[in-house]
């Protein structure tokens, strides 16, 4: 019971989901910025990258992005230069943490 109520959480928090595939970028789930999925696209050229995944986690800071194991370590920082959190007109905001 533990188990699926730490999933059900989990999925809760996935604000958006992009998979990478062959240089391209996909919104697969949510509505990310449509500038951070053209940056993701010019990212994934960049750098090579035939597949992958990014999570937009909600947090108590914001949002943060996480990244599948396909996506080589090298890759996260530029991704994340790319994120601009859109703004929310309220405290809290989208700002990405991490």
């Amino acid at each position: 019971m533990a188990v699926v109520l730490v999933l059900f959480l989990r999925h809760v928090r996935v604000r958006f989901v992009i998979d990478l595939n062959g240089g391209k970028a996909r919104v697969r789930r949510g509505d990310p910025p449509a500038a951070f999925v053209r940056g993701c696209s010019e990212v994934a050229r960049l750098y090579r990258l035939s597949s992958g995944r990014i999570f937009g986690i909600r947090s108590g800071n914001g949002i943060e992005l996480r990244f599948s194991k396909e996506i080589p370590d090298r890759a996260h920082q530029p991704l994340r230069n790319m994120w601009v959190p859109p703004s929310s007109g309220g405290p809290g905001g989208n700002r990405a943490a991490g």
